[in-house]
């Protein structure tokens, strides 16, 4: 029998046993499970060589496409230019691109219009996207200067894809994607420097520019040259207001343009004068210094116009070169002596030059390159050092002491130019630096600029200081010439003494057939109008969009507040902070006829709209919020009434003598106003009283003033017609009995009205717009439909009843003290501040003083003394208006620049007068 000992040791082992046992069929999991990993390990990696077997396949496939696209690209460029269509095909495919950016909203604008807010400059400059910033060439240094002397500056790149907008030095801006540039610049007028023809895409967008057009290469060095890049380059170089080139050989391209001005390149010595660098010597520099050797350097392009043989010649006389800049030539035949670094910096580049012993020119001599005046020329010559060139055109007048000409294949006593004394050279090049600097040139092209007086549009930006901007669409006439004195004007007037005595100035922008400026009151008032946006064509949506679109990138980010007046002008885009001013539902007219609510919802999209796109809208009157509660009630809540006023001190009753009964139209002259409806009555009421006579008080239309002349002719002494200024309507008020607002759509609560009750007079109005707010039939007036029929019998009945006249005339004095201008402007001013916020106002803008100057006509005006001093008063900020004698070209104003009919009426009376007429 098993001891209970040996029963135990028995279960041990068997435990133990079945322990292995487990652990031999767990390893043998773990070993299948491996096994199928490392199956599907392998599979995975079979599959891995496959794909990139297929990817390697499909990526020469793809090589082989895309060369095949670059040689059909090739092929195409070839066939255009063959068929000399090239350059036009790429300058409309630009031209399109560019051109659909002047619509719609782009943060990336709204970022670049902040920059004009509360800034002054001379004038505005763009160099369009040719080059890359770096290397600092031509373009960049003209820039450069001009930003020195206050103008406002933007060198265009192509650079990058993300939006860059970096101020390089103040008033200097360094920008991509230039079509975000467009719809800021459309209302202002830009001096473009324009270099390269393709750049022309881009102005040709412009509506208000000066072009420069500086010639600074060979027009057929150019890729894509065609003849229809020749085409461009003549129709520039006519349109042209200053034309330069960089190289005598370049003449030839100015053609008929004698007063082109040859302008080469220069230099800012102060930009390479011997200073120690705190970076020390450059890194990429060290390995050569430590040969101990004379070091020739050179910094630009390395092109094929680059002398690969006389760098060779010189590189066999135990020296290292060093050439900096962008190699697009083959290093192969150049020695382990030749050194090429790539681009650097225009800043480092004296850094490099003040280890160099000698500088190189080495260019290939050919049509090209004696085309070329190099800037490096210059900048060596400020450095100071021994100049070897070949004898490229430009370079030979220069020939002498420390200037050495070199060519391939000739003996050359390197060795005795590089051991010359300083002395013997050095203060000749730094005299040469010092006569050809940049900012001689720019002055000497500002100079041009300054006796040509087509380029003063250029001095004749405004500013935007402390500015509230109104849009509307008349203030004055579409020619600038006549004062529109309706309700709507004289509202806006009242609201620039608003905004004066809120530290603002408020100014006025509308539409118009040209770029004129005009003053009212210390208002400035210009017009939108240029060459291809004007009111002279008909009268359309588009064209209506194309005026909205040019208000929204002028005062988008630059004004402190916008005001819309009427509100539907904020349509399809708006300049925020905004408020809409309504005055009265102008669109209840005789076209007011729906056949469906889709017919109904289009003609009145543009109310909708401006409506919902302001911020905040002012209705002077409750029947505008009623009707857009009925198609928008979100935009109704947003809507605050303010009525309409009258200012009691001015207007209120007199006692009337005398037997006759005067009943005056104090409106407009047109037929919305009720003048037609008016002019029917005329001869029965006249027939019927002797003791009555109208007066008709406004300004209108040829045809709507002949009308009430006939009838002025018909009933003499009976009928009048006469114009008064704001100012002066008091006093009619002041004579009438019987005062007629006659509507028949478009009103709000109308200024006269309130003028007319105020001043006692018993009134008949129509119950069209907001005069339901006003009158009370009965009570205060007399409110009738818009008929002759109710007109007639209103009239008379006021006429025959003088009991009722005098109960109406107390009421409506009493009424219109609800309606007292104090109140009206303490409401406006809390809606203003509410939308300026914490934005405080700047202290005051001085008033731009005004001076009109009295010529014989264009030719005097074309003199260079006489345009230069037109030139110095917009520069001092003045606003010049020119007088000629003989008729001139109102359309060439611009801004604080106008030309005026001899004839031309002002609004104003100039700080300044000046009469030229006799030198």
């Amino acid at each position: 029998m098993e001891t209970k000992q040996i029963r135990e040791i028995k279960r041990s082992l068997e435990a133990q046993i079945q322990a292995k046992e487990r652990e031999r069929q767990a390893g043998r999991v773990l070993l299948d499970r491996y096994a199928v990993d490392i199956r599907e390990a392998q599979q995975a990696l079979t599959d891995l060589e496959q794909t990139f077997e297929r990817m390697t396949a499909a990526s020469a496939q793809l090589d082989a496409q895309v060369l095949h696209l670059q040689g059909e690209q090739e092929r195409a460029m070839k066939r255009l230019l063959a068929d000399n269509v090239y350059f036009q095909h790429e300058y409309e495919k630009r031209a399109r691109y560019y051109r659909s950016f002047l619509t719609g909203d782009h943060p990336e604008s709204r970022r670049i219009a902040k920059l004009f807010k509360d800034r002054r400059y001379k004038g505005i400059v763009v160099y369009p996207a040719a080059v890359h910033w770096q290397p600092i060439q031509r373009p960049q240094h003209f820039l450069m200067e001009l930003a020195a002397k206050g103008y406002l500056c933007f060198f265009c790149t192509a650079e990058g894809t993300e939006h860059l907008l970096e101020e390089l030095k103040p008033n200097l801006f360094l920008l991509n994607r230039e079509e975000y540039l467009l719809p800021v610049l459309q209302s202002m007028h830009v001096l473009v420097l324009n270099t390269w023809l393709m750049q022309n895409a881009w102005i040709d967008c412009l509506p208000q520019k000066t072009v420069w057009y500086d010639i600074l290469d060979r027009v057929d060095f150019f890729s894509g040259y065609d003849k229809g890049m020749l085409l461009k380059h003549h129709e520039v170089l006519e349109q042209a207001k200053l034309v330069t080139y960089s190289a005598r050989s370049l003449q030839e391209f100015t053609a008929f343009r004698s007063d082109a001005v040859l302008l080469p390149n220069a230099v800012r010595p102060e930009d390479f004068t011997s200073k120690t660098s705190p970076a020390g010597v450059p890194d990429d520099l060290k390995p050569v210094l430590q040969k101990r050797k004379k070091i020739l350097g050179y910094f630009g392009a390395i092109e094929e116009w680059f002398d690969v043989g006389l760098i060779r010649q010189l590189a066999a006389q135990d020296v290292e070169i060093v050439l900096i800049g962008h190699c697009g030539i083959d290093r192969e035949p150049f020695g382990a002596n030749v050194h090429f670094l790539g681009k650097k910096p225009y800043e480092s580049l004296p850094d490099y030059a003040a280890h160099f012993d000698a500088l190189l020119i080495p260019f290939l001599v050919n049509d090209l390159t004696n085309a070329v005046s190099p800037v490096k020329f210059f900048e060596y010559c400020a450095i100071g050092k021994p100049i070897l060139s070949t004898p490229i055109r430009e370079v030979i007048p220069f020939a002498g002491p420390g200037v050495h000409l070199v060519e391939a294949g000739k003996r050359l006593d390197l060795k005795a130019i590089l051991s010359a004394p300083p002395s013997s050279f050095q203060n000749r090049l730094r005299d040469i630096a010092v006569r050809n600097t940049w900012r001689e040139r720019v002055e000497q092209a500002e100079q041009e600029m300054m006796k040509n007086i087509d380029c003063a549009p250029v001095f004749a930006n405004k500013t935007f200081e402390n500015v509230i901007g109104v849009f509307t669409a008349t203030f004055f006439n579409y020619q600038g010439t006549d004062f529109y004195s309706g309700g709507a004007e004289r509202y806006l007037i009242d609201l620039h003494e608003i905004c004066t005595e809120l530290g603002y100035k408020m100014e006025i922008y509308q539409y118009g057939n040209f770029p004129w400026y005009r003053k009212f009151r210390g208002i400035d008032v210009y017009s939108l109008g240029d060459g291809e946006r004007h009111m002279e064509q008909p009268f359309t949506v588009q064209l209506m969009t194309d005026f909205n679109m040019a208000y929204t990138g002028l005062a988008a980010e630059k004004f402190a507040l916008n005001l819309y007046s009427a509100f539907f002008q904020a349509y399809p885009e708006v300049a925020h902070p905004s408020i809409g001013i309504s005055h009265g539902v102008a669109w209840d007219n005789e076209h007011s006829q729906y056949e469906n609510g889709e017919q109904f919802w289009l003609s009145n999209l543009r109310f909708i709209e401006g409506a919902r796109n302001v911020e905040k809208l002012i209705s002077v009157d409750t029947n505008t919020p009623n009707w857009l509660q009925t198609v928008d009630y979100e935009a109704a809540q947003q809507t605050v009434t303010i009525a309409n006023y009258v200012e009691g001190e001015e207007f209120y009753p007199v006692e009337r003598t005398g037997d006759r009964l005067r009943i005056v139209y104090p409106r407009r002259l047109y037929a919305a106003r009720g003048l037609y409806l008016t002019l029917d009555i005329v001869d029965e009421v006249l027939t019927r009283y002797e003791q009555v006579e109208f007066h008709f008080v406004g300004k209108g239309f040829a045809d709507d003033v002949r009308a009430v002349e006939d009838k002025r002719e018909k009933w003499p002494g009976r009928v009048f017609r006469y114009h008064r200024d704001p100012d002066e309507m008091h006093q009619v008020y002041k004579d009438a009995d019987i005062v007629l607002i006659p509507t028949l759509y478009s009103e709000g609560t109308s200024l006269s009205c309130l003028e007319a009750c105020a001043s006692g007079n018993a009134v008949i109005a129509t119950r069209i717009g907001g005069l339901t707010d006003l009158i009370i039939d009965g009570y205060n007036g007399l409110l009738i439909s818009p008929s002759r029929e109710d007109l007639l019998t209103a009239v008379c009945k006021l006429i025959e009843e003088e009991a009722l006249r005098e109960r109406i005339s107390r009421h409506a004095v009493a009424v219109s003290k609800a309606f007292a201008k104090k109140e009206w402007k303490e409401k406006w001013k809390r809606v203003i501040r509410e939308k300026l916020g914490d934005r405080q106002a700047l202290p005051p803008v001085a008033e731009k003083r005004t001076m009109e100057i009295l010529v014989r006509g264009p030719e005097q005006v074309r003199h260079g003394r006489v345009a230069a001093q037109i030139h110095a008063a917009l520069l001092r900020g003045d606003s010049v208006f020119v007088r000629p004698e003989q008729e001139f070209d109102e359309k060439r104003s611009f801004c604080r620049y106008q030309i005026l009919h001899p004839q031309a009426e002002l609004t104003f009376v100039p700080d300044e007068i000046v009469d030229l007429r006799m030198e």
